[in-house]
């Protein structure tokens, strides 16, 4: 079945991006994503406590103007499977996202791939890390935080990003991994955005931006053309 969205690994980031469209026409959304991510993860390795999704928003702001946000909370219900690939989907479904319909297609055909695929072994490695904490012998698994950007032209997106901690190691594809209420510690988190990008802000440092994470690519990025 072909689908109408190709698909980038951008660290811990799903980016569907337009079929049709030139892959290097998204490469303003690549690298500040990028960045972000980078920025954010730094931030939260220097401070524990450090929320790495509003760090990560925070940098996407400077260029990305959002004009619609939401936040959700919730805990597993005793009895329910869930998995992330679903909570991404229904977000997606209830933004109202053009052509949402694919793009939950394209999704749903990621999270039955293997975990040995070589797009998802670079989505599971950033997407759920090890803790670096004092004293400890065995560094305990961190939450895992993953995010899902659809794209409808290289300058206007919906995103979609969940936050949980499990109990221990993810499997090799977090897309498809099915959680019950005893393997979610506390409460998921989904936060929704929809941005367009400013030329005005963007334009300035454009050059600048893609020089720092140029050497950054190749441990990050990956494509892969979904059928």
């Amino acid at each position: 079945m072909k689908l109408d969205y190709s698909v980038l690994i951008v660290g811990a980031c799903v980016m569907l991006l337009p079929a049709a469209d030139d892959a290097d026409s998204y490469s303003d959304l690549v690298n500040s994503v990028l960045l972000a991510q980078l920025a954010a993860s730094k931030k939260v390795e220097k401070s524990q406590g450090t929320d790495w999704y509003d760090a990560y928003i925070q940098l996407m702001d400077d260029y990305w103007l959002r004009y619609a946000r939401a936040r959700q909370d919730w805990s597993v219900n005793e009895g329910d499977v869930e998995s992330v690939s679903e909570w991404i989907s229904g977000a997606i479904a209830k933004g109202g996202s053009q052509n949402a319909s694919a793009a939950v297609a394209t999704l749903q055909r990621l999270a039955q791939l293997s975990g040995a695929e070589p797009v998802m072994a670079l989505l599971r490695a950033h997407v759920q890390r090890t803790m670096s904490l004092p004293d400890e012998a065995h560094a305990p698994a961190g939450p895992v935080r993953l995010l899902a950007i659809i794209a409808s032209t290289p300058m206007r997106i919906s995103s979609v990003y969940v936050e949980f901690q499990a109990h221990g190691s993810i499997e090799l594809n977090p897309l498809a991994q099915r959680f019950e209420a005893r393997d979610i510690q506390g409460a998921v988190c989904l936060r929704y955005a929809k941005a367009s990008l400013s030329e005005t802000l963007y334009g300035p440092v454009r050059d600048a931006i893609a020089l720092k994470v140029r050497d950054r690519q190749a441990a990050h990025v990956l494509a892969m053309a979904v059928e």
